[in-house]
């Protein structure tokens, strides 16, 4: 999903609803079955919460930056959150956290290098899977 998704929002600026939603409704299951089957029920209440938490979080920030944060990268979020709320809540802060941090300096230095204006749409979409495979793959 973060392959597909990153493709498409540098070429169109867009997150596909379909392919998050895809992931949501093919993984979340799948990721509940795994948390039943290793005895660890719990993992499926951090992954509803996280998923929650972020959905709103993001929503709420897509409000007050009047659309900077779309509609895509709010559900891309939440649903990523809901992955990584499998691995525990830490990594949801920690994911999120990172591709927030990437995005804004990948902003700040096509700002300073004059290669973008405060106008110009940045697609948020990649830096969030990036942060949130960092911290899977390699436990920043």
């Amino acid at each position: 999903m973060c392959i597909e998704q990153s493709l498409i929002d540098i070429t169109t600026h867009r997150l596909t609803r379909s392919v998050t939603m895809r992931a949501a409704f093919i993984g979340g299951p799948l990721l509940s079955i795994a948390a039943i089957a290793n005895n660890h029920p719990g993992k499926i209440g951090v992954m509803v919460l996280s998923f929650t938490a972020t959905l709103l979080t993001f929503m709420t920030l897509s409000l007050a930056s009047k659309r900077g944060i779309g509609a895509g990268d709010v559900r891309l979020a939440a649903v990523l959150a809901m992955f990584l709320g499998y691995l525990g809540a830490q990594y949801v802060f920690q994911g999120l956290a990172l591709g927030f941090m990437l995005g804004g300096v990948v902003a700040l230095l096509l700002l300073i290098s004059r290669k973008a204006t405060r106008n110009t749409r940045i697609a948020f979409g990649p830096y969030i899977c990036i942060g949130a495979m960092a911290v899977v793959l390699l436990g920043v």
